[in-house]
């Protein structure tokens, strides 16, 4: 099972922590299709705040196991794509590498391609 701890600010300001799970790699397509693609449209908090109680397994909680850490500006419409890692001794959490130009966006321009005449 594959899980991520998402970083959120949504328009307005307001900053959330969440929890996605088992499909939430970029290569499983649901996060990106089915999740965050219609997530970005949305432009109001209101709205997103639910979208995201749909999919989110715990709203308000990180959990340790979780393998990636999405962090999400949906005022600047951004999306950022790291490691995550969680240090038991200390209870503390870091961003790892930083995967979005090697894994996210390749997945997303693969489902855009340009067009050529």
């Amino acid at each position: 099972m594959t899980r991520s701890n998402v970083y959120i600010k949504l328009t307005g300001g307001r900053k959330l922590l969440f929890v996605l799970g088992s499909t939430s790699s970029p290569g499983q397509r649901f996060i990106v299709e089915k999740f965050l693609t219609p997530l970005l449209a949305l432009n109001d908090p209101s709205k997103e705040l639910e979208w995201i109680e749909t999919f989110a397994d715990h709203v308000n909680e990180l959990h340790t196991d979780a393998s990636y850490r999405y962090v999400i500006d949906l005022e600047k419409k951004t999306v950022r794509f790291y490691e995550e890692h969680y240090n038991h001794k200390t209870g503390t959490f870091w961003k790892g590498k930083d995967l979005t130009e090697e894994r996210y966006l390749p997945y997303v321009r693969s489902l855009n391609p340009p067009q050529t005449s």
